[in-house]
């Protein structure tokens, strides 16, 4: 296990501990979620080693890699993601004038796929050898493992990121490279749960979006901007994930309620997605996308 001594955002040493958690979706091994008493980012330590972090995956409810539709959760699950794909289309074609697109963390490709049927320029990066394979074959061209192997400067109009900033050990040094893959004036889209919202106030330790420890970061809306304002990069604006509160919230009362499936989690589930939603203002919502212009 590997402490994290410095705050990823503003690397102040100092720090208090935010809540003890564990992971819910496979061993429920214990984990510590800290917050930086500076700049009050709040991060995952101690964490697995980054070749040791892939057994946390390794689960049949990571469900944002496969294409089964098998069960009611994953039935709904593709049913919204058919909706969120063509909203993300909608704000990448406001955002972007070449149509270039590089998709960070691409998954199973179903968003590449979308956007390049629609006549854009797409390249993604994928970790995950069969779903980079599966993108590869869709696409019919190679696919990069790390932004590292994506060779291109200052190439794209647009660089997308979908719930992976969380996710990636060497953060600033990823965010430097990925901003030298972005055309000045390009934009950058960033969405990670909100560990300000309503929802997370609500099951605190239980809270599925701490997702511990493959979230390594947990982030407000203020240390996204102060993080990007490192590089040069801006905050323009923040759009909500509506859609997310109530995914959330359901895995949320499964963890609290320890079932997997009942009437009365996925009632409160919902209900509690829509209070959250209810109750957010600008900056509050359960996952967010942020539109970071770069200088």
């Amino acid at each position: 296990m590997i402490e994290t001594t410095n705050c990823p955002v503003c690397n102040s040493t100092e720090s208090k501990v935010h809540l003890e958690s564990r992971n819910f979706r496979i061993n429920m091994k214990p984990f510590t979620v800290k917050e930086c008493t500076s700049c009050t980012m709040r991060y995952t330590s101690p964490l697995p080693a980054e070749n040791e972090i892939g057994e946390y995956y390794a689960s049949e409810n990571y469900i944002s890699h496969t294409g089964t539709k098998k069960g009611l959760i994953n039935t709904l699950f593709h049913m919204v993601r058919f909706i969120t794909i063509r909203s993300k289309f909608r704000l990448i074609s406001k955002v972007g004038n070449v149509k270039k697109l590089l998709d960070v963390g691409a998954g199973n490709g179903v968003f590449l796929n979308f956007v390049s049927e629609k006549g854009w320029d797409v390249n993604g990066v994928e970790l995950d050898d069969t779903s980079r394979a599966h993108i590869e074959e869709t696409l019919g061209k190679k696919i990069a493992t790390t932004v590292n192997d994506n060779e291109e400067k200052e190439e794209y109009d647009v660089i997308t990121m979908w719930h992976v900033l969380e996710h990636v050990y060497q953060l600033k040094k990823d965010i430097q490279t990925i901003k030298g893959k972005l055309k000045k004036d390009g934009t950058l889209l960033v969405a990670v749960p909100n560990c300000a919202s309503h929802d997370e106030k609500r099951y605190q330790d239980f809270w599925s979006a701490y997702d511990l420890p493959i979230h390594l970061y947990h982030f407000r809306p203020q240390n996204v901007k102060d993080l990007f304002a490192q590089f040069d990069m801006e905050v323009v604006d923040i759009k909500p994930m509506k859609f997310d509160a109530y995914w959330i919230s359901l895995e949320s009362e499964k963890y609290k309620n320890g079932v997997k499936n009942s009437l009365g989690v996925y009632i409160k589930g919902f209900w509690y997605g829509l209070i959250s939603n209810l109750k957010a203002k600008n900056g509050e919502y359960s996952s967010q996308i942020y539109v970071i212009r770069n200088k």
